[in-house]
């Protein structure tokens, strides 16, 4: 699995693929806040607790015209993705990060915006640094009893958990194992079913996969979509 990275806002109306990546994946650190207890005749007790929320800076560049770089991952402009963030920041609302590896996804996640910065360079391209936090929300769940990481069926459809709580992903996008899924409300996968995004027409698969690069027969008409999901 290459590197790749993609950003989306909250509600995941927008997901962009940056064009360009770190030559190193962000360093993530998170804070464990043990403490210590003296006492009087057994000396010192020490309290470890949970870790925090960890935390992560990207750093790079973007390009003003993706499309005169042949090595760009994708034609997204430096302002697309500057817009993006700065929308975010303006209307006080998380972002979706997905970080994948070479091997497995590094990063997938909802993050407030800790720090954000940008400039032009002589050449017109752009600097930034994005530096973001681990974002909770707090959602109902499936059922209450322990659950696993991963996919879930009952007798409606297909969920995803996304810890051993029970809480799963719900009216959004997700990239999970290099395929992008949609979610609905009630947090099932959508399945055999056309959704429209942003303008564009998106098909869910009857394994609930976007429908990528490829040519399906829907009842019974042929439609070609492209690399990004897109029916063209």
């Amino acid at each position: 699995m290459s590197t790749n990275i993609f950003i989306s806002d909250y509600k995941k109306t927008k997901v962009l693929q940056f064009p360009t990546i770190p030559a190193e994946l962000p360093s993530l650190s998170t804070n464990v806040k043990n403490e210590e207890f003296e006492t009087y005749n057994n000396g010192t007790f020490n309290f470890i607790e949970q870790q925090g929320l960890y935390t992560f800076t990207l750093t790079d560049w973007l390009p003003a015209d993706a499309s005169k770089h042949y090595y760009c991952k994708s034609k997204v402009n430096a302002l697309e993705i500057i817009n993006l963030i700065n929308d975010s920041v303006a209307n006080v609302e998380p972002i979706c990060l997905t970080i994948t590896g070479a091997s497995d996804k590094y990063v997938n996640n909802t993050f407030s915006v800790e720090s954000w910065s940008y400039n032009i360079k002589q050449n017109g391209d752009y600097k930034y640094s994005l530096g973001v936090k681990l974002w909770r929300e707090s959602t109902t769940t499936v059922k209450s009893s322990t659950t696993t990481i991963g996919w879930g069926q009952d007798s409606t459809g297909w969920y995803y958990y996304t810890d051993t709580a029970g809480t799963y992903y719900k009216d959004s996008w997700q990239l999970i194992d290099n395929e992008w899924y949609s979610f609905d409300p009630q947090g099932y996968a959508r399945q055999s079913v056309w959704i429209q995004d942003g303008g564009v027409w998106y098909y869910l698969k009857d394994s609930c996969k976007m429908a990528r690069s490829e040519t399906l027969h829907v009842s019974g008409v042929e439609y070609t979509f492209d690399s990004s999901g897109a029916w063209v």
